[in-house]
């Protein structure tokens, strides 16, 4: 069998996922001794640290501890952050550290981040925060301590050479440090498709790794110790910088490559590949859940199997001609187009590999990445050569006295890596002005991907059929037709008439209503969530495919309904996002505080079309049509509550009422109204409870009226209101209304399908 490597590889693996899937949340569950915000004392073994920065801008110490007492399952490390200006414990030091409590949480919403999942990955089974060291052995280990030093002493170098922006991102791409990357930088690099350039992996091991080789191999130092010397020499670069999967596939694949040159075999890339697969999953099952690692395996398939495959020219004439010596070189141009072309060929293959990847965890994919990458990638190298002739020669200033000669180089170099990162910038944002820069694609169900990649493989397994060269046009067209129906049916989504999602946004409101058609957004905020609105709700939007909203309702202008809205405007404001109208509560003008008119302002310079809604009057979609039950017009109220406005929504036989915070005056109102048509409100299908479930709204009576057969409650977990009250929960109880509770199932989403009606709670 040929490649029988790979082969063992693929069975493995897809014995590793079928396990997985059954197993996942046995493998990332851990439960610390103590609650969170509980001190807590370990004693372990320093196996690593690093510097970060926190919330402040300041210098934080993070060690990773291997507590003395085995840690359950796989997980391995304690994340401690020490207290600034504490003692710094050697690597390889024996300590005991105590401070607070903080265990990774799973996602509340389909699409938010699962610091359980990633965190599980890195076998780090929790967090210590303020920790401080109270013992410690003076012992260390001095090849992980001196690598920690010397990775100190080279960012030093940068931030001596460099401008505060140009070293945080040289850190990143010469020594896998991020910590000290500006977040917009980092948003801006991710959002513009070229995050991956701030991974150690293959480039950095070729021009390091080969380039050490080759030097050994000219000093004339036999084979055998020139090969150790370079494999040694990379794993502790390696090492240095953190072994992420990308930097280990790397450093395996070129341990495999040069010994196949001492032994005198031949090197196969993808038999490589498996191989440094197979030895990180056995290690960790659960990097298949690892977008990193997923993406860096996918990117070599890629380039070594699909696109040999999907771009062979033909079994033609043209491709056996021989070449005489007579023969003119190709010019510039040919030989510039020819690269054009092989860039294009490699993006195309990657994405086709990847897409899947960008499908299961980002749930978006940067339109212009594509191009970008075509004048980005071939920077790479010469910024990378740059950057180790800058710490080079920063290394040789800092230890002889020809430091100021030196640093005159030293200018030329950091000059020209500028240059390189101002045009990375500069195309960012370029591209980040073009329309439609981002594809909202939303998620997949698992099957689909399977589908995916079995299509991909045929179209593999197709290419390398003989053919005449009759048929060869026929079968190039084939593969593509195949392709294209598999990315299809990879993003074809099977839409509900209805959808009602009620997001969890902790102490806040935020409900999505979607049709077939249309995607409207009622309210989106919290007090218990920081920025709740780019790690919940937009999250959530990206898993559903959608960036755009046909019109965002605000119900009142309270800090839970409106921080998460304000946070999407930023977005509309950088044109990653898209709202028609924004329809906010026809109040007296002056009821409408400083949060309403912030809304009102931001919308109104932003371009979008502002609307005002009172009793009485209908907002109609293509699909469905809401009527306004509150507030009255230019209704005068003491407090935003009073005025919230609340919308009826009837679809076939189906009835909702979404009350916003709804109390006092304008629950009054709105009974009133209830009773004026009672017949029409009575056997409610689902009641969003007003107000977070507080015992000062949904009275007995308003439940009498309408006995809803489910009722939804948004509140944060633990909230320090009591919401919901048990007053309020036992009037529904003694409805017979089914309750559903964000704090205890999280994100909950209602289903309609002709008359069908299906409730999900994501973590029941």
């Amino acid at each position: 069998m040929k490649r029988p490597l790979c082969f063992i590889s693929l069975i493995i693996t897809a014995i590793v996922f079928i396990y997985l899937e059954f197993s996942i949340s046995k493998l990332t569950n851990y439960s610390p001794a103590q609650e969170d915000g509980t001190y807590l004392e370990e004693a372990g073994i320093v196996a690593e640290k690093e510097v970060r920065l926190n919330s402040a801008g300041e210098e934080v110490l993070v060690i990773y501890l291997i507590p003395g007492d085995r840690l359950k399952g796989n997980f391995k490390y304690v994340e401690c952050y020490l207290e600034s200006g504490g003692f710094e414990p050697s690597v390889g030091e024996m300590v005991t550290i105590g401070g607070k409590v903080s265990a990774f949480s799973p996602p509340r919403n389909p699409g938010e981040f699962d610091s359980r999942l990633y965190y599980s990955s890195l076998k780090i089974a929790y967090r210590l925060y303020n920790a401080k060291i109270h013992a410690a052995d003076g012992k260390k280990d001095f090849v992980k301590e001196d690598l920690y030093r010397l990775r100190r002493f080279l960012e030093k170098i940068l931030d001596k050479r460099l401008d505060k922006n140009d070293s945080s991102i040289m850190k990143a791409v010469l020594l896998g440090d991020k910590a000290f990357m500006d977040d917009e930088v980092k948003e801006l690099y991710k959002n513009s498709g070229i995050m991956h350039i701030l991974a150690v992996s293959g480039l950095h091991i070729s021009i390091l790794g080969m380039g050490i080789y080759k030097l050994l191999k000219r000093l004339k130092l036999p084979m055998v110790f020139g090969t150790i010397i370079s494999v040694v020499i990379m794993f502790l670069y390696g090492s240095m910088c953190g072994l992420s999967t990308s930097a280990f596939r790397a450093i395996c694949m070129f341990v495999v490559m040069i010994f196949s040159k001492v032994i005198g075999r031949t090197y196969d890339v993808l038999s490589a590949l498996a191989l440094s697969e197979l030895l990180l999953i056995f290690d960790q099952p659960l990097y298949l859940y690892n977008s990193g690692f997923l993406f860096s395996f996918g990117a070599i398939v890629a380039i070594a199997l699909l696109k040999p495959n999907l771009f062979l020219q033909k079994d033609s004439k043209k491709q056996k001609e021989m070449k005489f010596a007579d023969d003119k070189e190709e010019g510039f141009i040919k030989r510039y187009t020819n690269k054009v072309k092989e860039s294009l060929n490699v993006g195309i293959s990657v994405t086709i590999m990847t897409l899947p990847v960008y499908v299961s965890f980002y749930y978006t994919f940067p339109i212009y990445s594509f191009f970008l990458n075509l004048i980005v990638l071939p920077l790479m190298e010469p910024l990378m050569i740059l950057g180790i002739i800058l710490l080079f020669t920063g290394c040789i200033a800092s230890m002889t006295l020809l430091g100021m000669g030196i640093g005159i180089f030293a200018d030329i170099e950091a000059f020209l890596i500028h240059v390189i990162l101002k045009v990375y910038g500069t195309l960012c944002l370029g591209t980040g002005m073009l329309p439609g820069k981002i594809l909202y694609l939303g998620h997949t169900q698992k099957w689909k991907i399977i589908l995916y990649y079995a299509l991909v493989a045929l179209v593999i397994a197709f290419s390398k059929v003989k053919t005449n060269n009759y048929l060869l046009r026929y079968r190039y067209c084939g593969k593509w037709l195949v392709l294209i129906s598999a990315t299809v049916i990879l993003l074809y989504k099977n839409l509900p008439d209805l959808q009602i999602s009620m997001i969890d946004v902790g102490q806040g409101d935020s409900i999505l209503l979607r049709t077939h058609h249309e995607t409207i957004l009622i309210d989106g905020g919290s007090t218990s969530k920081k920025k709740v609105g780019k790690y919940s709700i937009i999250p959530y939007l990206s898993y559903e495919g959608i960036g755009k909203l046909d019109a965002v309702v605000i119900t009142h202008e309270d800090r839970d309904h409106i921080s998460g809205i304000l946070e999407i405007l930023e977005l509309v404001k950088k044109g990653d996002f898209v709202i028609n109208n924004l329809i906010l509560p026809d109040v007296y003008k002056l009821c409408r505080k400083d949060g309403y008119l912030e809304l009102e302002n931001t919308a109104k310079e932003l371009g979008i079309s502002v609307s005002y809604i009172s009793c009485g009057e209908k907002l109609a979609f293509n699909d469905i049509e809401l009527t306004c039950l509150n507030p009255q017009k230019d209704m005068i109220v003491d407090g935003a509550n009073e005025y919230s406005t609340v919308l009826y929504l009837k679809y076939g036989q189906f009835k909702a009422l979404f009350t916003g915070d709804v109390e006092g005056k304008g629950q009054e109102h709105l009974v009133a109204d209830i009773k004026k048509d009672k017949a029409d409100f009575e056997n409610l299908t689902l009641l969003k409870v007003a107000h977070h479930g507080s015992r000062y709204t949904t009275d007995t009576e308003f439940v009498e009226l309408l006995s809803p057969r489910v009722a939804c409650i948004s509140c944060g977990e633990g909230n320090s209101y009591g919401h919901p009250h048990a007053e309020l929960l036992e009037r529904l109880r003694k409805a017979g209304t089914k309750i559903y509770r964000t704090d205890e199932s999280g994100n909950i989403t209602v289903e309609i399908k002709g008359n069908k009606m299906n409730i999900r709670a994501f973590l029941d």
